[in-house]
């Protein structure tokens, strides 16, 4: 053989650190763990615990005040105060959340709150997912703007009421 590593006989094989017996070695194509690990239970764990500790009360100091919220609100203060600063993925990142609050509230005003609601998803343009179907505010005509502002202002009368 060239280039390989040839095998010892058995006779001269000598059991020792790194050398275990030849019966014990792992077998060749036999997999180790042929249970292996359940589906999803990593993934449905780890979504439970992300929920946990986005719910867990965190305390937080605005000014003179020290007051406890959930970790997400103050995660989304935080996101709000540095948007308001001029970070720009801060920004992008807000107006994206905001963008998709409205469009959900748009979609449940137009079926008129029958209690199914069409799940809709937002995706930036430059997203490889991104759909035609749906336009950017800077994309959307006048007529289309103020039809979502008035239709998000009639369903805020109808929640006042």
């Amino acid at each position: 053989m060239i280039g390989g590593k040839r095998k010892a006989p058995l006779a001269s094989y000598a059991v020792g650190y790194a050398r275990p017996p030849v019966d014990t070695r792992f077998r060749r194509g036999v997999s180790g763990n042929p249970g292996g690990r359940p589906r999803g239970r990593r993934a449905r764990r780890a979504n439970g615990l992300i929920l946990k500790e986005a719910y867990r009360l965190v305390t937080v100091r605005e000014g003179e005040t020290v007051m406890s919220l959930p970790a997400i609100q103050a995660v989304l203060r935080s996101l709000v105060a540095r948007a308001a600063k001029g970070n720009g993925p801060a920004q992008r990142a807000l107006i994206a959340a905001v963008m998709a609050i409205e469009q959900e509230r748009a979609a449940e005003a137009m079926t008129g709150d029958n209690g199914q609601h069409p799940q809709i998803t937002w995706l930036p343009p430059s997203h490889p997912g991104a759909s035609t179907r749906y336009k950017t505010v800077s994309e959307m005509s006048d007529d289309e703007l103020l039809y979502l502002a008035m239709s998000q202002a009639g369903a805020q009368d109808d929640q006042q009421t």
